[in-house]
């Protein structure tokens, strides 16, 4: 990633917190230390993140194969009317708690990371071991060294796996740049559907990943492209950051 794109995605994530303080800080603290919570921690703050920051779900729910959305998508909607002081509150206490069981309670955080939006972090638990990892098992895991060797050995990288997902699928689901310029370096179709239409920029905008979604169209990722449902991409966008990113590449 560089610069200006962390400078635009930190600037981005500032106007979506707000004024509230202790939110900021909390949320701040969850970018910067993503490895000290587990995956149903980030599926939790993520839900109150986004009932805090844009209120109950506005945009629908993602496919059946679009699991990381579907699954984050369902986790937000469980919210439903939970009011964002409420929302703000669980949030604060689940990073309070995390802070306190690893002794880290003064520990502040100065700059953002990585999207505090996205679901990274998987458990040592649900990490396969590498000889029963398929290659898109490697691709979730960021692991470009492996997934180029494979593209070199010719590897058909619009190939899609049991559930009718591409490598750039993944890689854009994962958020991960590197990876999706590597893919398109080796062909991958950046216009790929999936089982229910959707190419890798409904998983950039499901997901609000702005860097990503950046990425794609400036590759040249057709916006026009419509899922099995008719629906556009830019139809799922839910910040005016994000909307701001379709108008620009009109």
């Amino acid at each position: 990633m560089t610069t200006d794109n962390k400078t635009d995605d930190n600037d981005g994530l500032e106007s979506v917190l707000g004024d509230d303080d202790e939110f900021q800080e909390a949320a701040l603290f969850v970018q910067n230390n993503l490895s000290l919570f587990s995956r149903d921690d980030l599926l939790y703050l993520y839900a109150r993140f986004k009932q805090v920051t844009v209120g109950d779900v506005n945009i629908p729910r993602p496919g059946y194969f679009s699991f990381e959305a579907k699954t984050k998508w369902d986790a937000w909607n469980s919210l439903k009317s939970m009011p964002k002081s409420q929302a703000s509150s669980e949030y604060i206490q689940c990073v309070t708690d995390i802070k306190q069981k690893n002794n880290l309670e003064n520990q502040k955080s100065t700059n953002a990371g990585p999207s505090v939006s996205r679901l990274l972090v998987q458990n040592e638990e649900q990490v396969s071991n590498n000889d029963e990892k398929t290659i898109y098992e490697f691709c979730q895991d960021g692991d470009e060294e492996y997934i180029e060797q494979m593209l070199k050995k010719k590897f058909d990288v619009n190939k899609p796996d049991e559930t009718q997902l591409t490598l750039l699928h993944w890689a854009t689901d994962r958020g991960n740049e590197s990876m999706i310029r590597l893919l398109v370096k080796f062909g991958a179709d950046l216009n790929v559907r999936d089982e229910d239409g959707q190419t890798p920029l409904f998983y950039a905008a499901n997901s609000g990943n702005i860097p990503c979604l950046k990425l794609l169209l400036e590759l040249g990722a057709d916006r026009s492209i419509a899922s099995n449902d008719g629906e556009l991409p830019s139809s799922v966008s839910q910040t005016d950051d994000e909307k701001a990113v379709w108008a620009a590449f009109q």
